[in-house]
């Protein structure tokens, strides 16, 4: 039976992960933030509360909650809620399911049994890696992948962005297949673990204005052996299956939630100071609050749309949701900046972190090639909705 989003965040156990988000979460956030320390306290909370794995189906383990089942909201309103008190916490919780899901999906018996499981049973954290400092593409890889004769591949290159590096026992790496020209054919996703023998993690490379508990190193791999029960899917199998137009809502998740505990906090913090009767208070607070209205209702429409709509429907509402979820996110950022004041932004506060944590992670997307798109399916031209940037 389907659950709809607002049934899904109304839940006791999305409401219960809410209050810890914004008591505990954000109250942890002084302790990682400065050295860019993952969450460790917040990920064993998570995984307790069974949402490190939620988008993993039942029969696997998991809560079952992912786009392609009849509950496609709750993993994305723990993403959304987690991400009030802290966007960090958000993000590795984000990018553990979604890594979690794709081998749960279309992973092997044995990668199930190996990469999925694990996580049911102890805070065993992945990464999920297509970005690299010098990408040709978003699916056309400078990481290369040699045939090994065996079925198996040598991988050479080096990625960025390791979301959990720290603390992962594997990821999911993106390479293109030497040899092969055609990213729909050469795209190859490799599932590496952590101690193989040429893997080298760089944790002081990330130090970020924001977003600083998400940790998200540099891997650099050389010659390392893939063998071929390792390889996720056939080659070409992610831009195919359309799994990146699958994460938008990943994203808008976490911005909505982000903007959501910016403006909860503001509220709050102009009552205490005694201006939650100046009009200009008000004036701009009702303005924030129509902005928050709706980019919450887009974000359920476009939950909505990969049960009632086609998939590329369902993809382009996707990225209307996340575009407004992160302009929304900015206008709301000035205007409570500008309403509360600079004392507001004292580390004392977590304002300033939030406004930091969103200006950073708004830029893993790239909204006017978003935008553009949008426009494209407009127009009768060639357009590809997947694409994150």
């Amino acid at each position: 039976m389907f659950i709809d989003p607002e049934v899904s965040l109304r839940s006791d156990k999305v409401q219960a992960l809410a209050e810890q988000a914004v008591t505990t979460f954000r109250a942890r956030a002084p302790e990682y933030d400065p050295t860019c320390d993952m969450p460790t306290k917040n990920i064993d909370d998570l995984f307790a509360g069974g949402w490190l794995t939620c988008a993993v189906t039942k029969q696997t383990g998991g809560m079952g909650s992912n786009l392609d089942s009849d509950d496609p909201a709750t993993y994305l309103q723990a993403i959304r809620v987690t991400a009030r008190g802290c966007s960090s916490t958000a993000h590795c919780l984000q990018v553990n399911n979604h890594t979690a899901w794709i081998i749960d999906a279309i992973g092997s018996d044995y990668q199930k049994e190996k990469f999925v499981k694990p996580g049911l049973k102890r805070p065993f954290l992945a990464s999920f890696v297509g970005s690299e400092p010098s990408r040709k593409h978003m699916y056309i890889m400078s990481t290369t992948a040699k045939p090994d004769g065996k079925g198996g591949y040598i991988v050479n290159g080096v990625k960025n962005y390791a979301t959990n590096g720290p603390t992962m026992d594997f990821a999911i790496i993106f390479a293109s297949v030497e040899g092969v020209n055609d990213y729909q054919n050469n795209h190859l996703m490799t599932i590496i673990e952590t101690k193989q023998q040429g893997v080298r993690i760089d944790n002081d490379w990330y130090r970020p204005l924001g977003m600083r508990g998400a940790a998200s190193p540099v891997v650099h791999l050389d010659n390392v052996h893939v063998p071929k029960e390792h390889v996720l899917g056939e080659p070409g199998a992610y831009p195919r299956q359309r799994w990146q137009g699958k994460y938008h809502l990943g994203f808008t998740a976490n911005y909505l939630g982000t903007a959501e505990g910016m403006f909860e906090w503001f509220r709050d913090y102009a009552v205490k100071k005694g201006k939650g009767k100046d009009p200009i208070i008000l004036l701009r607070t009702g303005e924030m609050k129509i902005q928050l209205n709706a980019a919450q209702s887009l974000f359920h429409d476009a939950i909505r749309a990969w049960k009632t709509k086609s998939v590329v429907e369902a993809e382009l509402l996707s990225m209307s949701a996340k575009y407004t979820a992160a302009h929304t996110a900015l206008n709301l950022a000035r205007a409570i900046t500008e309403g509360a004041g600079s004392t507001a932004l004292f580390e004392e506060f977590p304002l300033g972190r939030m406004i930091r944590d969103l200006q950073t992670h708004i830029l893993h997307a790239g909204h006017d090639k978003t935008a553009q798109i949008v426009g494209q399916s407009q127009m009768g031209g060639e357009f590809d909705s997947t694409l994150q940037r």
